[in-house]
């Protein structure tokens, strides 16, 4: 009999036992626990879950020191003072770099264009396109979850490709999400390998940063947590000027070319004229426009370098599909579309990214009706804001069919097209227009812009010698 009030004693602790644990959450904290010793794999597993249970518990502390919240103010001022996108990442991987003293410096930026994170980094000269679910990085952005990791090497979502690739070693890392206005990630900023304060990040080592890399303490998390949402509104700020900036070239762009089509301008002319605005408007590195020679069976179009004239078969390439078929073709990537002749580009030294080719529709067009292509607009290579080659979005489309609307009854009325030949137009004539689009306004004029360039169409040209790779022509 006495067996009975133990056993209801004992259930009477067991029950109590589980109400403790239901309400301290005790079962998901040990999980959380076990699951953070496994990814990092520790040589101290002891040491490890201390340190871990200590960041846990003072976490709740939000609260940095008087020296560190005045070194994130400092930066938080510069990076919020700078509105010009490319600087505006460069200044953000500067300063970050040297608050945390560490080596590298990774900042992920959504492009909401392809839907992939454009990775910046203080160890690479030109950023690079990432899955959104790619590493270390890309599991933070769809996670929105911090990680900070003491050995990469041993967490199974490290790509060590390009360790193996360069020979660096990556040893300790910590990424941070940044969400935009709406909670949303809109990038990732990620540090790598933390150095003693006797290692600055300029010095010069034979010995490889992730050999003398100390873990990111508690500490750096705080500041990038901080320092995440002065970067969501510099990016956020960044992407506003850039999109006006784009919209004033666009409608500048088309004033000049109403403005420009309004002179008696010879055929030579006129196209030179509509190659270099449609240039601007859209920011391509190069453009051609080619007027159809229905008797011929031709495209032709006059080169923006030499004033000489070039032919080619309407059927020949892209520009001859659009012209067929009267329709607009937009190519993000030429070299993984099957149309593209890449042989031009090798002969060339010339890289081409992307491409637009828009129809050019006569007046009927204009007044309501089908219309009949007379030519067709070539654009070659997008070019960001910041310098890099992007594509043609929907918004490059709409504006350049727009201009197509605008210089199709131009091109239709004039005298060349008619007499489908050659005409007075001098070169003289032609520097004259390219000295005068040269002084159209572009936010792009501290990155260098190209020159337009008959370099594509003297491709086509060399194409005729061979009727064989004629039609296959396709820049």
């Amino acid at each position: 009999m006495p067996a009975a009030p133990a056993t209801s004693v004992a259930a009477a602790e067991r029950a109590a036992l589980d109400e403790y644990m239901k309400n301290g959450k005790v079962q998901s904290i040990v999980e959380d626990l076990v699951q953070s010793l496994l990814e990092a794999k520790p040589a101290d597993p002891k040491q490890f879950l201390l340190n871990k249970i200590e960041q846990e518990l003072s976490a709740e502390n939000d609260e940095l020191p008087d020296a560190d919240l005045q070194q994130l103010f400092t930066v938080a001022r510069k990076i919020s003072s700078e509105i010009m996108p490319r600087e505006s990442i460069e200044l953000v991987i500067s300063e970050t770099r040297q608050l945390l003293n560490c080596d590298i410096v990774s900042l992920f930026v959504l492009e909401r264009k392809s839907n992939m994170l454009l990775l910046y980094a203080s160890n690479l000269n030109t950023p690079i396109k990432v899955s959104k679910g790619q590493g270390i990085a890309g599991s933070v952005f769809n996670g929105q979850k911090t990680v900070n990791i003491l050995d990469c090497y041993k967490d199974r979502r490290f790509d060590n490709s390009f360790d193996t690739k360069t020979g660096y070693v990556t040893r300790s890392l910590i990424a941070v999400p940044i969400l935009d206005y709406e909670g949303e990630p809109c990038g990732v900023i990620q540090a790598i390998n933390k150095l003693p304060k006797n290692f600055p990040p300029e010095t010069d080592m034979s010995q490889p940063a992730g050999t003398r890399a100390t873990s990111f303490q508690l500490r750096d998390e705080k500041i990038l947590l901080h320092l995440t949402q002065h970067v969501a509104i510099a990016m956020r700020n960044s992407d506003v000027y850039r999109e006006a900036i784009g919209a004033s070239e666009r409608a500048t762009g088309l004033l000049n070319t109403i403005q420009s089509l309004s002179q008696d301008l010879g055929t030579q002319s006129l196209l030179l004229t509509i190659t270099m605005h449609a240039n601007k408007i859209v920011s391509a590195q190069r453009s051609t426009v080619f007027l159809l020679d229905e008797q011929l069976g031709q495209l032709w179009s006059v080169s923006t370098d030499t004033g000489d004239e070039i032919r080619i078969p309407k059927t020949a390439g892209i520009a001859g599909q659009c012209c067929c078929e009267a329709v607009t073709i937009n190519i993000p990537d030429a070299y993984a579309d099957s149309r593209f002749n890449q042989a031009v580009d090798k002969k060339m030294g010339f890289k081409t990214q992307s491409i637009l080719a828009l129809p050019i529709f006569d007046e009927e067009s204009s007044k309501g009706g089908k219309g009949n292509v007379v030519g067709v607009i070539q654009m070659i290579n997008k070019v960001s804001f910041d310098g890099q080659l992007d594509f043609f979005d929907d918004t490059d489309v709409e504006i350049m069919e727009l201009f197509a609307t605008f210089v199709g009854p131009k091109l239709t009325n004039s005298a060349m097209l008619k007499a489908k030949g050659g005409g007075p137009d001098s070169a003289r004539e032609a520097d004259s227009i390219q000295k005068s689009v040269d002084s159209f306004p572009s936010s792009q004029s501290r990155h260098d812009r190209p020159k337009i360039s008959g370099l594509a169409m003297e491709g086509f040209a060399e194409g005729e010698e061979d009727e064989e790779e004629e039609d296959e022509a396709a820049i």
